[in-house]
């Protein structure tokens, strides 16, 4: 299926000098039977004896790739802080744009947006207290982090802080949530019945989006938010703290923003790009802004604030982390401390900025208008020596490697976009807003988008998110990497990807995982429906338990901590180069494109079965409200019939047809687009996939179907039971609609 023109013409005039060879030496006397018997003989698949040229220059690609190249980058995009919307960050760009048009790419450009981001304030610096009960402070949470070794000087390093937190100064009793989950105010309210109006509550990070759980104590009635990192949640166990080892510090604390979006980028512009021209909301009525203070802290200061709570215990033993305390839940203080209470300070504020996307091209040889993009952010908290430097590293890597092939005369059959996004912490804003002013394009032109955060978030073995029309180009490729893995000397990435993390919904195959959220592919992904993937390092699912890394968002994410602790040699980080650069090599050069339908086939299937199954703890109303799955499994049955009879056209085009091959390319380019509702998913206008979308209760993590499963979503305590299963017939339509549609747009064009 990825057979490149440049091999089916050398093999077809091989085999045709090979017959005229033949017939001259042979002539008549070998009749017209054994002249048959050649070419027939000729025309069989035979054992390569030499590479094409699309192998060629793809292996030419691959080795150009150096884990040295990728660790000096790293060294040299860590050195500062580069916090989107100041001066270090522009100048990052421009230095970025300068060295991708000295690696020889068609263009260049700064493209510019003005976007509202979040600042604290220099003068007045936000904090949390514990009062007695005249107002006085008692304990104060640190106002930074104690720098890291070697970094003392470094000016402009941004003290932990929520991105778009509301000021404010309210005062209360603590009330200790958990995760902040909806499943844990449930369990407050519902069972414990304890009441969070009024109060200020304490979350620990980990399991959900930081913005979830804010949006989830604003439906509570709290008046504050605290973050913090429990050990049990940021510490490996058996390893030290930075710098003696990578888990996050007593001190140390994650930054990050709290806004809800839903896929709108700049909260003043929702759906449009924020240029000079742009018609922009009041800053008050911006989308998704939280109306309480929220201040992540350290577990050091954590420790302070529960040591002393009173009222309930845990519910539960999962509601203990790891710090010495009790982890009663409050509301409020033990009786000797009864009327002491707890004050936050937040003084952050919320302004324009303007904001700076590097666009680099290659323009393509054969099909200039189909775009392949490869993107990642620039920005970062404070050094992002993981997040997002390991990722740009590799990025500003392939664009060298794509250069220096150019360099030398070749270019890719298609055009590559290669993006280095602004903004991404505080809400995806700058990939959001460039998509939004560049939608039209994209949406008629756009074959796939890469995403390149960061590179490594462990070192176990590869992790990828994709939609289901990228898995078997995935598997291909990952085949032809060596493992860079201890134990796996001499076999494929494919092979300890596998081993270390099997599928669970198909046989002998690795885990590739839903897209969600939380990253620089959702505009493209979600809303316009361009299909997307990503690729990284992680750590073992399965035994390390803490979430995300330990010293995520912390002053703590230097060169010095990749370099000693997570990839020494940087071999993890070619690998993930070479996969990407590899995703990008084959979606730009193939003839037909590297999609798989049936794929996306069984995956639709295997999530109709999913979300059935669920309905099925609700068998009586689902018979008292006449709810039906059957039009669903219907359109199932027709997208995979069609895709599967899709797939056996594919198989026979004649790949020197070009008009026959773009038809069936764009059949497959457009797949994607198929299952996107121009209406969006409810409330949500911008979420508009139909079969994927970030879970509504977290953002980072994909639902399959979350139009059903949303509306079934806690069903049995809606208020109207009628209208709740009315929602999920209605729900139940659109997605068998859908289905039929993209089936719809594999069939054969009359």
């Amino acid at each position: 299926m990825w057979t490149s023109l440049g091999t089916v013409t050398e093999s077809a005039g091989r085999r045709a000098a090979s017959c005229r060879f033949w017939a001259v030496v042979l002539g008549a006397a070998a009749g017209v039977f054994l002249l048959g018997f050649l070419i027939g003989w000729f025309a069989k698949p035979t054992e390569k004896t030499s590479v094409s040229p699309h192998e060629d220059m793809k292996a030419a690609f691959m080795a150009e790739m150096k884990a040295e190249n990728i660790k000096q980058f790293l060294y040299n995009f860590t050195q500062l802080p580069h916090l989107a919307g100041t001066k270090e960050n522009l100048n990052l760009a421009q230095q970025i744009q300068a060295e991708w048009k000295e690696f020889g790419l068609d263009s260049v450009q700064l493209v510019h947006y003005d976007v509202l981001l979040s600042y604290p304030d220099d003068t007045k610096p936000n904090y949390i207290s514990i009062i007695d009960e005249h107002g006085n402070e008692i304990f104060n949470t640190s106002l930074s982090e104690p720098p890291p070794p070697g970094y003392e000087a470094v000016r402009d390093v941004v003290p932990p802080y929520s991105a778009f937190s509301a000021q404010g100064i309210p005062e209360g009793e603590l009330v200790y949530v958990n995760y902040g989950r909806i499943e844990d105010f449930f369990k407050l309210e519902r069972e414990m019945k304890i009441n969070c109006t009024g109060k200020i509550v304490i979350a620990r990070y980990g399991k959900i989006f930081r913005g979830n759980k804010v949006k989830n104590a604003e439906l509570a009635g709290a008046k504050g938010v605290i973050l913090y990192s429990d050990p049990a949640d940021y510490c490996a166990p058996g390893v030290n703290p930075y710098p003696n080892g990578w888990n996050l510090p007593g001190g140390g604390a994650q930054r990050g923003n709290v806004l809800n979006l839903n896929g709108a980028g700049d909260p003043l512009t929702p759906g449009y790009p924020a240029k000079e021209y742009t018609y922009r909301l009041d800053k008050a009525s911006g989308v998704g802004l939280p109306k309480i203070p929220v201040h992540p802290i350290g577990y050091h200061d954590a420790e302070s604030l529960l040591r002393n709570m009173g009222g309930y215990g845990p519910p539960h033993s999962s509601w203990k982390g790891n710090l010495n305390v009790s982890y009663n839940v409050g509301p409020g203080f033990t009786t000797n401390y009864s009327t002491r209470k707890v004050k936050m300070h937040i003084h952050s504020h919320n302004e324009v900025r303007r904001i700076y996307n590097v666009i680099g091209t290659i323009r393509g040889e054969v099909e200039p208008d189909r775009y392949i993009i490869l993107g990642g952010h620039r920005d970062s908290w404070v050094f992002g020596g993981i997040d997002p430097q390991s990722g740009a590293a590799v990025v500003h890597e392939i664009v060298r490697s794509f250069g220096k092939l150019k360099k030398k005369g070749w270019r890719p059959r298609r055009t590559v976009i290669f993006a280095s996004w602004d903004a991404e912490e505080f809400g995806l804003l700058g990939s959001t807003e460039w998509a939004e002013e560049n939608a039209k394009v994209l949406q008629a032109r756009a074959v796939a988008y890469i995403n390149a955060d960061s590179s490594i978030e462990g070192n176990y073995t590869l992790r990828v998110d994709c939609t289901p029309l990228m898995y078997r180009l995935v598997y291909s490729l990952t085949k032809e990497i060596p493992s860079p893995d201890e134990g796996f000397e001499g076999k494929s990435l494919y092979e300890s990807w596998y081993k270390k993390n099997p599928s669970r919904e198909y046989k002998e195959v690795p885990r590739i995982n839903k897209l969600g959220s939380g990253n620089d592919f959702e505009v493209f992904f979600q809303r316009l429906g361009i299909a997307s993937g990503r690729a990284r390092y992680s750590k073992n699912l399965n035994v390390e338990k803490y979430s995300s890394y330990p010293v995520y968002h912390s002053v703590y994410e230097t060169y010095e901590i990749v370099e000693k602790f997570y990839d020494p040699t940087f071999k993890n980080h070619l690998t993930v180069a070479q996969v990407r650069g590899g995703l990008v090599f084959e979606l730009a050069n193939s003839i037909v494109l590297p999609f798989d339908c049936r794929d996306y086939a069984s995956a639709v299937s295997n999530y109709a079965h999913i979300i059935y199954n669920l309905s099925r703890n609700h068998e009586e109303e689902l018979a008292t409200y006449n709810v039906s799955f059957d039009a669903l499994f219907s359109a199932v049955k027709n997208f995979s019939e069609v895709a599967a009879s899709f797939h056996e056209r594919l198989q026979q085009i004649d790949i020197n047809n070009q008009l026959a091959v773009r038809s069936l390319n764009d059949q497959l380019m457009f797949l994607e687009r198929a299952f996107i509702d121009p209406l969006g998913l409810p409330g949500r206008p911008f979420y508009r996939h139909v079969v994927f979308a970030p879970s509504s209760h977290n953002k980072y993590a994909g639902e399959s179907f979350p139009g059903i499963y949303d509306a079934m979503f806690d069903i049995k305590n809606k208020a109207d039971q009628h209208e709740a299963w009315d929602e999920v017939r209605r729900q139940i339509s659109i997605a068998a609609f859908t289905v039929q549609a993209a089936a719809e747009t594999l069939k054969e064009v009359a």
